[in-house]
């Protein structure tokens, strides 16, 4: 995954296999040794003549692994390594790869045209044979598996600059029509995090410096064109109300928003309960259910009993705000963060759901590394169960890991917004992750920049590489990882 390579022709794949290329930049990665590896045994040398057959010589030279479970273990973001495995025994710690347009992992192109597939040649001589065939072929065939891919993107803001770009377009939907938009609403469930508020109660500011973020209720336009089937307001902005102070009124009025366009929301409601309860959607017939969390603005923005307000992440914010002198909580030590309530609600949504994504609003901004805050909180919803776990904040990207049975992503960066104090702060990826029935089996990050203050548009080439190797960098820099 280190690699940041999931898409090469089958001549590139080739010569990676064969060790005739040696280096991922070569084929548009990131700078490192591209070894082969593979998962043979000396005893069988049926499949070392397989895997002859893809890899040549190479095959007897390669790094070879007993178990699929140790190669995976080996793959860690500075291996290098590349082999071939069979679509069942991948996870999201390797990056798999297309080929010529063809993806048996994430189910596109023809995938009975993939090269790489150990084919038997079976002939019925006999009546009895022939009786026996089709049994027979049936359970020579590896299926195609169930695929469903979810989406998740990172900070959601069509306000200030960003909302006068949009305005003088003349198009509300502006910010999503077009390629990324389309690839959105091609998910089977795009998530997204909207990081202010939408409201008709006072004109929105416009292009100026302030930190008042609200949209007006058309800029939904651009929200359900991509398709957006959930949004988590567990942010810091989502009060906010334009030029006049209004309460918990915008808030209101952005949930009434967002129902009201068929799009679920998580992580704040009208009092605790319904803040911390979870969306649901059953896709093809695999139960999955999230939860949203905000550590920014919840010890003044919480919901109680009561009163409105977004879903806390700390089981209490008392100790915060307690502190001489005061800090924002999330910039408070990792030491003062509860984390009891979040896993009892991951738990308990694991016994109703198949699979559970836990979305977070964490950490501190402008930096690829996470705070320590943001990884203890993270990583305890991944271990509570959590198979997916996306943050959100930084308006930079930030690490990766992989837990035992988890994916995490630490921030995905800003989405749609008007910063550009840095390069960083226009660019991000989408996060595509792909099951296999209820399995989570493949990752994907899709990298993006965002032009004119709201529109992101997807890159490749050298700013592709840049922006994952981010990610990556950061990466490796996370303690406990080897």
């Amino acid at each position: 995954i280190g690699a940041a390579v999931d898409v090469l022709t089958k001549s590139q794949l080739d010569e990676l296999l064969r060790g005739e290329t040696t280096d991922w930049s070569a084929v548009g990665g990131i700078a490192g040794s591209a070894k082969p590896a593979a998962v043979v045994s000396p005893a069988d040398p049926a499949a070392l003549a397989v895997l002859q057959g893809w890899m040549g010589n190479t095959a007897e030279r390669a790094a070879t692994f007993a178990s699929y479970d140790d190669l995976r273990t080996a793959m860690t973001f500075g291996s290098g390594y590349i082999g071939l495995v069979p679509v069942s025994e991948v996870r999201p710690g390797q990056m798999a790869i297309a080929v010529d347009g063809i993806d048996p992992v994430r189910g596109r192109g023809d995938l009975a045209a993939w090269p790489y597939t150990e084919k038997i040649w079976v002939r019925a001589e006999t009546n009895r044979g022939r009786e026996a065939l089709d049994a027979l072929v049936a359970a020579l065939t590896a299926p195609a598996p169930t695929f469903t891919t979810i989406v998740a993107t990172g900070d959601i803001l069509q306000s200030r600059c960003a909302l006068t770009q949009i305005r003088a377009s003349g198009d509300w939907g502006a910010a999503l029509r077009g390629p990324v938009g389309e690839y959105l609403a091609a998910a089977d469930l795009a998530l997204g995090s909207l990081d202010g508020s939408i409201q008709d109660i006072n004109p929105p500011y416009g292009c100026v410096d302030i930190t008042n973020l609200s949209s007006p209720p058309e800029t939904m336009e651009a929200l359900t064109l991509a398709g957006f089937d959930e949004m988590t307001v567990a942010t810091n902005h989502v009060f906010d109300c334009g030029i006049d102070y209004c309460a918990n009124r915008a808030f209101l009025q952005t949930l009434d928003f967002l129902h009201g366009a068929g799009i679920k929301s998580v992580g704040g409601g009208i009092n605790l309960e319904e803040a911390l309860a979870p969306a649901i959607f059953e896709v093809h017939g695999v139960r999955i259910g999230i939860l949203g969390f905000d550590d920014i603005s919840a010890e003044d923005l919480e919901a109680t009993d009561t009163e409105p307000g977004t879903a806390p992440l700390d089981d209490s914010y008392d100790d915060e705000k307690a502190s001489i002198p005061h800090e924002p909580a999330f910039f408070q030590s990792a030491d003062k963060l509860g984390v009891t309530r979040l896993q009892e609600r991951i738990r308990q949504l694991k016994t109703q759901v198949d699979f559970v994504i836990v979305q977070i609003q964490s950490g501190t901004e402008d930096t690829h590394i996470p705070s320590p805050r943001s990884i203890k909180a993270l990583r305890a919803a991944a271990d509570a169960g959590a198979d997916l776990v996306v943050g959100n904040q930084a308006h930079w990207v930030q690490s990766i890991e992989w837990r035992p049975n988890s994916f995490v992503a630490y921030a995905l960066g800003n989405f749609i917004f008007d910063q550009t104090h840095t390069p960083e702060h226009t660019q991000g990826y989408l996060l595509e992750a792909t099951l296999h029935g209820r399995l989570l089996v493949a990752v994907r990050f899709v990298p993006y920049q965002i032009e004119d203050k709201y529109r992101p548009v997807f890159v490749q080439g050298a700013l592709r590489t840049k922006i994952v190797g981010d990610v990556i960098a950061a990466s490796r820099q996370l303690p406990g990882l080897p």
